[in-house]
């Protein structure tokens, strides 16, 4: 599954690159819709040029899991704008997630 999101325009600002993450789920456990949630809401909000979210589940595609080195999930692996970051956990430390993804902790909308 895809999640593809629109950017928002903001007059005078610099437009960041857009996001391009992989987030590495086990099925559709709590825990999992959990945590794709709580990254959707989170880009939704803090990223002004738009993002790509691939959902893989561990479970559907193994082999991906394993060429990736994902160990645990929820898993994220920011590919771009580099450099890559891996985040393991449910993502609840908003502020940790926005700094590891590049992103700063701004005004909400």
């Amino acid at each position: 599954m895809s999640i593809l999101s629109e950017p928002q325009e903001r007059e005078g600002a610099l437009t960041p690159e857009r996001l391009n993450m992989t987030l590495f789920v086990s099925g559709a456990s709590p825990a999992s819709a959990r945590a794709v949630r709580r990254l959707r809401d989170l880009c939704d909000r803090h990223c002004p040029s738009g993002y790509d979210l691939k959902v893989i589940d561990i479970y559907q595609e193994p082999a991906v899991v394993a060429s990736r080195g994902v160990l645990a999930v929820p898993t994220l692996i920011k590919e771009l704008p580099l450099p890559v970051k891996v985040l393991i956990g449910d993502f609840t430390d908003e502020p940790r997630v926005l700094a590891a993804l590049g992103l700063s902790v701004a005004k909400e909308h």
